[in-house]
């Protein structure tokens, strides 16, 4: 049991109906919080638990409307979560989404602690009626002198304790500390890290994929599933360096299947890329992008041998089905890094400009072969 006073207090908690969390959460995001916010539901099981992901952007990118369906998708599919609010493409949408909030009649709303937390304690605030309004506060802006106007109608602020934890902790402990400081909620350390169930469906939808994108006579290749792009630069892989890394592997294994996976901006071009390459089109590549679900993918990296990839959400889906994985990140917020084990290995770029694309195809290929008789 925990022994935290938690921020909200327990009657108001246990007479609630209806809570909204409010967060941008991408995708690992989701992943990793969601073991706790299920244990609130297990502690209090007539509670709606409703998300709001809206990131308050209001523009028209391809990438994050995209991964806002999916992530709709997948939160459906898990029984403790009820409503999902996603990314909006204009402000008109945004003011539409609130509206539609503002109609649940929310007992208690709460705010994670952002970069942008007083424009989240604002959409808070045109939502909340009558309820109780908690707002995380991560930086405080011109030293606080104004936080009692960017906070206003706040029941409660609160900040994220990062001191009470471990230097060397992972991003489980911080969700952990972040919903045991809201709600009192306290769990096994030996559950922090998430599964993920994939409907048989999509399973069975994954074999055909590879069966048609492959040719029978590969069948027996290990299936290796890279991933060279984010949604920031700096974490990016170059084309020539994944392509270099295909190059060397298939050397090494001629009957490897290797899967590229993209957005779906990404797929003609590097289709074309291949096809243009004598080289790479005498291999066996196929081109990967999500279409009509979010189950595709998780359910394509279960399926493979190994997967590569710089820091998104793939490294996380890889690290709770347990499959090989070679993580390439950047030094900045290492609690991202997944646990490393034989089977799991994480390199981090030390040279250059710290980007991810400092990591040498041959730093893959060495880590790669250190790995090959575990996977």
């Amino acid at each position: 049991m925990s022994t935290t006073i938690p921020i909200i207090p327990q009657p108001i908690l246990q007479q609630a109906k209806r809570l909204l969390f409010i967060s941008p959460l991408a995708l690992g995001d989701f992943l990793y919080i969601k073991t706790f916010l299920i244990a609130l539901k297990a502690k209090q099981p007539g509670l709606e638990i409703d998300l709001w992901l809206d990131d308050n952007r209001n523009n028209q990118d391809s990438w994050r409307l995209s991964r806002s369906k999916i992530m709709k998708q997948w939160i459906e599919s898990e029984p403790a979560f009820n409503h999902t609010y996603g990314c909006c493409s204009s402000k008109e949408e945004q003011e539409k989404l609130i509206a539609s909030a503002k109609e649940r009649n929310y007992d208690i709303i709460v705010t994670e602690p952002t970069s942008k937390s007083e424009r989240f304690a604002s959409i808070a605030r045109q939502i909340n009626s009558d309820g109780y309004l908690v707002c995380g506060v991560e930086k405080k802006r011109f030293a606080g002198l104004l936080n009692n106007w960017f906070y206003r109608g706040a029941d409660k602020t609160y900040s994220l304790d990062v001191g009470k934890l471990k230097a060397q902790h992972h991003i489980t402990d911080r969700y952990h500390l972040l919903i045991d400081s809201l709600f009192g909620i306290d769990i096994d350390k030996a559950q922090f890290m998430p599964d993920m169930t994939i409907p048989q469906a999509f399973n069975q939808a994954t074999a055909s994929w590879i069966a048609n994108n492959f040719k029978a006579n590969d069948s027996q290749g290990k299936l290796i599933f890279l991933n060279h792009l984010s949604t920031n630069s700096k974490r990016d892989w170059r084309l020539e360096q994944l392509f270099g890394l295909i190059e060397q592997l298939h050397a090494q294994a001629s009957e490897s299947r290797f899967v590229i996976n993209v957005t779906p901006d990404h797929v003609d071009s590097i289709r074309s890329k291949i096809a243009d390459d004598p080289k790479l089109a005498a291999m066996n590549i196929a081109v990967f992008t999500v279409g009509d679900h979010f189950f595709e993918l998780p359910a394509l990296i279960a399926a493979s041998d190994i997967v590569i990839t710089v820091e998104t959400a793939i490294m996380h889906f890889a690290t709770a089905m347990k499959r090989p994985l070679i993580a390439m990140m950047r030094q900045k917020k290492p609690y991202w890094a997944p646990p490393v084990t034989p089977t799991a290995q994480v390199l981090y770029a030390e040279k250059g400009r710290g980007h991810v694309s400092d990591i040498d195809v041959e730093d893959v290929l060495k880590c790669y072969a250190q790995m090959k008789n575990s996977i």
